[in-house]
């Protein structure tokens, strides 16, 4: 395991948001640090990749003990730096790495496993084809705050399960998660340079990790920055993937159990302060059930504790800085502004010390306000009405946004129908919030949500070069396609042409008989 940190370049100073005090100062590294770093990735990075499966796995394995061992103290760690609940800590943090430790051990070897392809000229011309798939090379990862230990971890053992090396920023704001999976990996004794950790700003070490030529980028992060660090991928032509968050969609028919979706809205929008980008972000209520299901949401919202999250009893945290207060402050305001009503919260939690807001449920919003169109990325819950399931899908829709979406409903077809018709990278009946927990899931989604997509099979492959190998045992002197050309050439490649793609027993007789002609005509 190598810390990349070649010199001093300034101090991040962690502060816990729930207390406001300093948790820790790490030193951030400078550019020529992560340049450094990126080149023992690169060295690193032909021996690892070379390492046979089983070698592999044996890491993965004490990578897993030690998080298994260690579950306690690395819970507290990321309850501490990001203020989320500790019980947040293990099933929307720990849990997802386990999950995803499972599926490269188990699934990896599958996945990365040659593929052969088939055709019916393959035959004819003693072609074998197949697919195969490689490592790119030295992987740059740029996590965000809001997990900072399961979005990063996932991504890197992806790319490492698939034979690259990598140069992981964590955000400055949650750096002494950051160095807890440095000391993880230190722990299960992976290879020196196969991961490297670099501190510092978006600004000195995202911009250098891409100046330092990794093989592929994956950004998890705000829309602004994703579409900076594309521009600049696009110069280089460097491969990028890109979550973005949402601005999620919380479908409620009217023959929903209530009981069951207003306890999941109320988890949905006020986990990890709401910090989440598949957070349930806006609720649409039909109007049949609308004043029931939003009296007992504003119920359980009301009984929410909200406090330190190193306090077992709490069920809400902080937000993670005093800019991400003020922006949810701001959207309540302009909602208030345009005529909608606060049934619950909507206020800075004022004797609370850190930075904490009151969960917060918002009714008579519509479609101009920010608290339905922007993504607020805190503690509220805005409640709009409608008509028939024509408008819900509408209104579902009518957003830049489309990473995850929930239906709730008795109905599992009539749900179904409606999951068809939104457009979503993810959308889950009955449930919420919960797919990136599972590795076997894809997670992504389209319009500005980003590009690509994370875990599963799919994700997986993204950080690998598909490779088409084929090989060719002659039998015959030349390929029908070379030249001399004549008119017999062209009769050749049509009676071909006809065999192959032309219907009925003829076509297939034809392409028999051309084939024989032109091996004796050879």
């Amino acid at each position: 395991m190598s810390q990349a940190v070649a010199r001093e370049e300034g101090l991040i100073r962690a502060v816990n948001p729930a207390t406001l005090e300093i948790i820790k100062e790490i030193p951030a590294i400078s550019a020529d640090g992560v340049r450094d770093a990126v080149e023992k990735a690169r060295d690193a990075q032909k021996k690892w990749a070379s390492a046979v499966w089983s070698e592999k796995m044996a890491c993965f394995s004490r990578i897993r003990d030690v998080i298994v061992k260690d579950m306690d103290k690395v819970a507290a760690v990321i309850t501490a730096d990001n203020g989320k609940t500790r019980v947040e800590s293990v099933n929307s943090e720990i849990f997802p790495v386990l999950d995803m430790l499972r599926f490269c051990m188990k699934e990896a070897p599958k996945i990365l496993k040659e593929e052969r392809l088939d055709h019916p000229l393959f035959g004819i011309l003693g072609i074998k084809s197949s697919v195969i798939y490689e490592p790119l090379g030295v992987i740059g990862i740029i996590a965000p705050w809001n997990f900072p230990f399961c979005i990063p971890m996932t991504q890197i053992l992806m790319a490492i399960a698939a034979g690259n090396t990598v140069v992981f920023k964590p955000a400055a704001l949650t750096a002494v998660v950051g160095e807890l999976i440095e000391s993880i990996f230190k722990k299960a004794k992976l290879a020196e340079g196969v991961v490297n950790v670099a501190q510092g700003s978006g600004s000195v070490v995202g911009n250098a990790i891409m100046r330092a030529g990794v093989d592929r980028l994956a950004f998890t992060g705000s829309v602004p920055v994703g579409k900076a660090l594309m521009k600049k991928a696009a110069e280089m032509l460097m491969p990028i993937t890109l979550e973005l968050g949402g601005k999620d969609p919380f479908i409620v028919l009217d023959d929903a159990d209530l009981e069951r979706a207003s306890s999941g809205a109320v988890w949905g929008a006020f986990v990890n302060a709401g910090q989440v980008c598949a957070s349930v972000e806006r609720v649409y209520a039909h109007k049949k059930i609308a004043a029931r299901f939003i009296e007992m949401v504003v119920e359980k919202t009301k009984r929410l504790r909200v406090g330190n999250g190193m306090d077992f009893s709490t069920d809400m945290g902080p937000l993670i800085d005093k800019s991400q207060v003020c922006l949810v402050e701001a959207h309540v305001e302009d909602a208030m502004r345009k005529g909608a009503r606060v049934l619950a919260g909507g206020r800075r939690a004022e004797n609370l010390k850190g930075h904490f807001f009151e969960p917060t449920v918002i009714v008579d919003v519509n479609h101009d306000m920010e608290c339905m169109t922007e993504e607020t990325f805190g503690p509220t819950m805005p409640i709009m009405t409608y008509s028939d399931i024509d408008e819900a899908v509408y209104l579902a829709n009518d957003s830049r946004f489309a990473l995850t979406a929930s239906v709730w409903s008795r109905d599992e077809n009539k749900a179904k129908d409606i999951c068809r018709k939104l457009t979503t990278g993810c959308v889950t009946v009955n449930d919420c919030e919960y797919t990136y927990g599972f590795a076997v899931c894809p997670w992504g989604g389209p319009k500005e949500s980003g590009l690509g997509r994370t875990h599963s099979a799919h994700g997986f492959r993204e950080f690998t070069n598909m490779k088409n190998l084929c090989v060719t045992t002659p039998r015959l002197k030349k390929n029908l396609w070379w030249h001399p050309y004549s008119e017999h050439r062209y009769e050749q490649m049509k009676a071909f042409a006809t065999g192959v793609y032309g219907k009925g027993i003829a076509a297939k007789c034809a392409l028999a008989s051309s084939a024989v002609k032109s091996i004796l005509t050879q």
